[in-house]
């Protein structure tokens, strides 16, 4: 049987076309139940994908050029779960999802509901999960292999918390300044406007509208945002980012993200960076400031991690020590805790 959006529940940024829809970020998901002995994903980019059933790897798919992905199923005749993740990031583009199928004999259930918990990731590269199933020197061509954002901390705070969620994540990218100064006109707050922002600038040169490329802002309405960014700014070759420049914009994207989502609450993580570890007591003169203004809604903290994946970030053991650390955070922010 044959289904494209009828019986899917999708997570994270997509744009729902006639024929397709397509995403670039990380931890994009698609989840239906199905009594199936197999599945079966017509999908087209270059990308990476797990496939669950009930919360259990079943398979990894690569795709590139548009395919069909057949996966077997434990095929005992129940309904289960499935869940298609994409585990690479933004880099290299956008991919399209045209069909999920299962086999003739197969059908699809009714579809999963929409969780009442909700969260939002803002970060870089330590969001991503970038090469945490690497290890540091390691050739960077793995890059591409050795991502999976479902084993990273953001990932895994959501699943933990069973909450829909989006995980709007760009590595290298900074808040005012991106690493080594690389693509200057695409920081994070830029990127995060549009809904497909691996694509975004290919399709703005190519001549598309930019109003039809915008995020719809309404479409999702998180409970609590993570915020994790910075790292690029303060890293690399110098010169760093202005710290005026960066509390006034990172001020501004608050205010931006309070306007969008009356109610929500924040986050705001760091992490010690290198050469002069000026991320941490930036990002907490900025806490402190919101604080002083009379702001309730947001909670400061400072991560340990330990970067010895690849290129230096977080690997898997990591980003499960991140998940632990910040959850109860979480939880009290999204008042998720059980009492």
């Amino acid at each position: 049987m044959d289904k494209f959006s009828e019986n899917l529940l999708f997570s994270g940024r997509w744009e729902h076309g006639k024929d397709f829809s397509r995403t670039s970020v990380p931890a994009a998901m698609v989840q239906f139940n199905a009594q199936a002995n197999s599945l079966e994903f017509e999908l087209e980019g270059e990308a990476r994908f797990r496939v669950d059933e009930d919360g259990r790897q079943i398979a990894v798919l690569t795709t590139n050029s548009r395919s069909v992905n057949k996966v077997k199923t434990s095929g005992d005749g129940s309904v289960h779960r499935y869940r298609l993740i994409k585990i690479s990031e933004s880099n290299p583009g956008g991919v399209r999802l045209y069909k999920v199928s299962t086999d003739k004999a197969g059908r699809f259930a009714a579809p999963p509901k929409q969780s009442n918990r909700r969260i939002e990731f803002i970060g870089d590269s330590f969001t991503v999960g970038f090469g945490n199933e690497g290890q540091n020197g390691e050739d960077e061509s793995l890059v591409f292999e050795k991502t999976n954002a479902s084993r990273s901390y953001a990932f895994l705070i959501a699943d933990g918390f069973k909450a829909d969620f989006q995980v709007n994540a760009f590595s290298g990218r900074g808040l005012v300044r991106n690493y080594d100064n690389i693509e200057p006109e695409w920081p994070v707050p830029r990127l995060y406007e549009y809904t497909v922002p691996g694509e975004a600038p290919g399709d703005l040169a190519n001549g598309l509208a930019d109003a039809l490329l915008r995020y719809d802002f309404d479409s999702f309405h998180p409970q609590v945002i993570v915020i994790f960014i910075g790292i690029n700014d303060f890293q690399g070759n110098p010169p760093y980012a202005d710290k005026g420049a960066f509390k006034k914009a990172y001020a501004g994207l608050l205010e931006k993200l309070r306007k969008a989502h009356p109610g929500v609450k924040f986050l705001l993580l760091s992490t010690k960076v290198w050469p002069n570890d000026d991320l941490t007591p930036t990002v907490k003169s900025i806490y402190d400031a919101e604080v002083a203004a009379g702001k309730r809604d947001l909670e400061f903290m400072t991560l340990q991690t330990a970067n010895v994946a690849l290129l230096g970030h977080p690997d898997i053991h990591s980003h499960e020590d991140m998940a632990k650390a910040i959850r109860s955070l979480v939880g009290r922010l999204g008042r998720w805790l059980s009492r």
